[in-house]
């Protein structure tokens, strides 16, 4: 919730092509006019880059999110940034995201009620699949764990400023990471079987 960023990323070899349009609306600002021009019915949110992710502060009024994508590209050297807002310093990093919280509600109401928010709750996942279909454990259990505390708070704070949003718990499931995933390993990428769950929550919690 900063003001638009110009920046050159056509020439970055490093950044997929299908990714650019991601980097893009993050930089230009531009997910309203976007929500504008589609009018969905529901807005489904997940918290997992606000959890993860720090914010890059390129001036005093415009700020970028350090995504995955920025993360392996050279871009990430490149860009002028003045200050760095972390997880790590809670405290601060909580006021600006609340800040930036009330900020999102009050450009959102105009093209969206609160009942037509649905917030996903996730979280990372501890274990996978590996090639063979064998259980494998990560080895930076503690880490993950600590992200998963900060997003569970990061949910329950969106929930005192959004009272009447939706909710998908995904939490209690057991469902685990599959390193087959179609856009590759991750933490935050579970099996097939977690998605048609999700898609089966999504639908109960709108009737559709």
């Amino acid at each position: 919730m900063t003001d638009p960023f110009s920046f050159q990323i056509a020439n970055y070899k490093d950044i997929p092509s299908e990714k650019k349009p991601f980097v893009k609306t993050d930089f230009e600002k531009s997910f309203f006019q976007a929500l504008e021009k589609e009018q969905p019915d529901f807005l489904l949110i997940d918290l997992y880059t606000d959890a993860l992710k720090e914010t890059a502060f390129v001036s005093d009024h415009q700020a970028i999110t350090i995504s995955p994508i920025i993360e392996q590209s050279q871009i990430r050297n490149d860009l002028p940034i003045k200050k760095i807002i972390s997880q790590t310093d809670w405290p601060l990093f909580l006021a600006y995201w609340m800040d930036a919280i009330e900020r999102f509600k009050e450009a959102i109401s105009p093209y969206l009620r609160e009942e037509q928010l649905i917030l996903n709750c996730g979280k990372l996942t501890t274990r996978y699949l590996d090639s063979g279909g064998k259980v494998q454990p990560y080895k930076n259990v503690s880490k993950l764990e600590q992200y998963n505390r900060v997003w569970r708070e990061l949910d329950r704070c969106f929930l005192t400023v959004f009272k009447k949003a939706k909710v998908i718990n995904m939490l209690e499931e057991k469902y685990i990471g599959d390193v087959r995933y179609p856009f590759g390993h991750s933490v935050s990428h579970y099996e097939s079987a977690y998605y048609k769950k999700l898609y089966q929550k999504f639908k109960e919690v709108t009737g559709c």
